[in-house]
């Protein structure tokens, strides 16, 4: 369906579906990258758990866990009820349950197959390093809290998604870093979660553009407040220096010798912390990146 618009040319949603494969298989490669790196590798594993180690020491006790637990007691039910909110409003505002049932299915399909992975599919070698020899890869919470805002993003239209996105990215940042505080997962459970809530984000998005693309389409960043270019640059600035400050300070203290003491499991604890940070902000400035392509008027940059 092509539909004509200011200044010649045409419009059409996700017209380049290349794109959106190749952004999913990128998502899943980095899933198969970090199982590999940080379950069936010892060093991965001692890493991750040192990461762990330190957290558990630092929120012992206190209000600082105290707030955590009460804000992970509550993110089923939080998360559940935006999304539901949104699909409902975007159902009545459209007139259609064709996006709100597609976002709602790869909501329940993140998941889904979260539980089918963490459980029957993947398996955490014991290597001697972690006294929890269940595998705990990747996080079911984290994964339902970011597929939650995935699917109010999915819904929601074209000029508003890059604020969505910066929202989605905070709500997902916070829960990965609540949930790796309180010792509940290892750092890489938390960047799993994203990224399988990522890759099922992608595929009901091409679906939904596809199917309908006339509200899906924009005139660019200048043309609204919540579309503009400042809301994917508070993504992607913290995703990547989360990224590379987790990697300097790996190798920092990979330089120190033994990671037994307390002094390195909280240099580990930093480097997890900025990895949770790093992976919540690229995936949601991918998203964003990705959507505003796909969506926006050829016509208006000839």
């Amino acid at each position: 369906m092509e539909i004509p618009v200011v200044g010649g040319g045409s419009h059409r949603a996700a017209r380049n579906p290349g794109l959106w494969i190749l952004a999913m298989l990128v998502l899943a490669g980095l899933f198969g990258v970090a199982y590999w790196a940080f379950v069936l590798t010892p060093t991965g594993q001692q890493a991750d758990d040192n990461a762990l180690r330190g957290a558990i020491s630092f929120v012992n006790e206190g209000r600082t866990r105290s707030a955590a637990v009460s804000f992970l007691n509550e993110l089923p039910l939080v998360s559940g009820g935006i999304a539901l909110l949104a699909l409902l409003t975007a159902a009545i505002v459209r007139r259609s349950l064709y996006a709100p049932l597609v976002a709602a299915l790869a909501f329940g399909a993140a998941a889904g197959s979260t539980q089918l992975l963490k459980h029957l599919v993947l398996t955490r070698p014991d290597m001697g390093i972690s006294e929890a020899t269940m595998n705990s890869f990747p996080s079911g919470h984290t994964t339902v809290a970011t597929s939650a805002l995935i699917a109010v993003f999915l819904v929601t239209s074209p000029r508003w998604r890059p604020l969505i996105a910066t929202c989605g990215g905070l709500y997902a940042a916070v829960t990965g870093i609540s949930t790796f505080a309180l010792g509940w997962h290892r750092p890489s459970d938390i960047v799993a979660a994203y990224l399988v809530a990522g890759f099922w984000g992608l595929l009901a998005g091409l679906v939904i553009l596809r199917r309908q693309p006339s509200w899906n389409c924009w005139d660019g960043p200048d043309a609204f407040w919540a579309s503009s270019g400042t809301w994917p640059t508070l993504l992607w600035f913290p995703g990547v220096v989360g990224f590379i400050g987790a990697v300097g300070v790996y190798f920092f203290v990979s330089q120190l010798g033994p990671t037994a003491g307390t002094t390195e499991q909280n240099w580990f604890l930093v480097s997890g912390a900025l990895l949770v940070i790093g992976a919540a902000g690229c995936l949601f400035g991918l998203l964003c990146g990705v959507f505003s392509h796909q969506t926006r008027r050829r016509g208006r940059w000839r």
